[in-house]
């Protein structure tokens, strides 16, 4: 198939044999920003979904970049005020993770294009921002909290450049507070946990149970124990980072410093009995990445360990309304249940803040409550 049928399409030969399949935004559109990275595509794709999917992206960049000002000019709306952010070397978008972009900036910054791109920033008024807020807020909560984050941002951008309109807009955000999304109630406890690891071993996906096993116990972030996948500053292919079987010496201690907050921590895996359990069915490699996608071979990619997940958790009678995510709030939940310490919990999930730690605590104090009561009755005694 010809690349006309297949705009931007590229491809690179993995080391057993099969083609990894990527969408290059700046082979498929002439002119297109350097920011732009190469879109991994699923290597199962047919020609025929191949050319698809190369197409469809191909149009979307178009219709993106018709709407954008000139490269360099800043004509006083959001758009071109995005435009610069994006493309500066020197702003904070360039620090910022791929999978940050992906999963909160892109999706916000293009929610605020769409709907305020023309507004002129010199013209913004505390009503302006209310009135996007609530609307943008029935459609998702969490979507309007995150766009004004964004608008927080770009703003303090325009402000540190001295753009037009820039500071006086940023000026009356500070001075304004959006509710916020209600706190997350759910939690995973030890038995749904306990369940997930036991089905995944009857679905053959092992791993999934281990990666589950090892947050509950340790209160470890999904991407300190699977690692994530970036593209180079250079462009080519993703190159993968993460946990590696030397970070676990022979007698299963894990020392490792976490993704986020860059702190120490060791765990004895030869002590936690979900851990142990999971380890049954998926025997640690001797090298590399720990936890290895059963399908391909390689470490997994976020997308596909939550398509996987959610194939476990139904296998193992869990609710839907029960995600990979709540894994380490049941670790810290569980953790103040059993000690009635808080600090406990903070160090285990290598928070610097106790009131991190407390919106993870997704318990309603009864287990605290009834200890602290027994031990007032018998001091009384």
């Amino acid at each position: 198939m010809t690349t006309s049928k297949r705009p931007g399409y590229h491809y690179r030969l993995k080391k057993d044999g099969s083609t990894a399949h990527y969408w290059d935004p700046k082979r498929a559109v002439k002119g297109a920003p350097a920011y732009l990275k190469l879109v991994r595509l699923n290597d199962d794709l047919t020609d025929v979904e191949l050319a698809e999917q190369c197409r469809r992206h191909t149009e979307e960049l178009r219709k993106e970049l018709d709407n954008l000002p000139a490269p360099s000019a800043y004509d006083g709306t959001i758009r071109s005020l995005i435009k610069l952010y994006r493309t500066d070397k020197t702003s904070g978008f360039q620090a910022v993770k791929h999978s940050t972009r992906s999963r909160d900036y892109n999706p916000n910054l293009q929610l605020l294009e769409d709907n305020v791109g023309e507004r002129s920033i010199d013209k913004l008024k505390r009503s302006d921002f209310k009135r996007w807020f609530e609307k943008w807020k029935e459609k998702s909560h969490s979507r309007a909290v995150g766009a004004i984050k964004l608008l927080r941002i770009i703003l303090s951008y325009g402000t540190g450049e001295r753009l037009h309109g820039c500071s006086a807009a940023r000026e009356i955000l500070s001075l304004m507070k959006f509710e916020q999304p209600p706190r997350r109630e759910i939690y995973m406890t030890f038995k749904q946990c306990r369940a997930i690891v036991r089905a995944s071993r009857k679905l053959g996906f092992p791993s999934i149970g281990f990666v589950e096993a090892l947050k509950f116990e340790t209160a470890l972030r999904r991407i300190d124990v699977i690692g994530e996948w970036n593209p180079p500053k250079d462009g080519g292919p993703f190159e993968w980072t993460g946990l590696c079987r030397d970070s676990i010496s022979d007698d299963l201690i894990l020392s490792i410093k976490t993704t986020k907050t860059k702190s120490a921590t060791s765990h004895d895996l030869k002590v936690l009995p979900l851990v142990k359990e999971a380890l049954k069915s998926y025997p640690l490699p001797l090298k590399g990445p720990v936890v290895i996608d059963e399908s391909t071979g390689k470490p997994y990619w976020d997308s596909r360990y939550g398509e996987k997940f959610r194939i476990v958790r139904r296998k193992a009678g869990v609710p839907s309304y029960v995600w990979s995510m709540d894994t380490r709030a049941g670790a810290i939940t569980e953790t103040i249940d059993a000690t009635h310490s808080i600090e406990a919990a903070q160090k285990l999930a290598t928070h610097s803040n106790p009131k991190t730690t407390g919106r993870y605590n997704r318990g309603d104090g009864l287990n605290h409550n009834r200890a602290i009561a027994q031990t007032r009755s018998d001091m009384r005694k």
